[in-house]
């Protein structure tokens, strides 16, 4: 699983635009969104460049992407 951070996650309404432009990115799924937290959490493989194009035209902003720890890791 992967968080990217993304700047402007103010409510439901974006919360729900994000899940539906993270889950029309081929190679991604098992998108979810944590507007207290301000990051899409999402499994698969695309480089930041894929995401920062997709979010291209809207109001939001990738900050960073961070890869999530296992839990043996932790």
């Amino acid at each position: 699983m992967k968080r990217a951070y993304i700047d402007e996650i103010h409510c439901n309404g974006c919360a729900k635009e994000l899940f539906h432009i993270f889950q029309n990115i081929y190679g991604l799924s098992n998108v979810s969104v944590s507007v207290d937290e301000g990051y899409v959490l999402y499994e698969g493989f695309v480089s930041e460049r894929i995401i920062i194009e997709a979010l291209e035209n809207t109001k939001f902003n990738l900050i960073r992407i961070e890869k999530e720890k296992k839990w043996a890791e932790r």
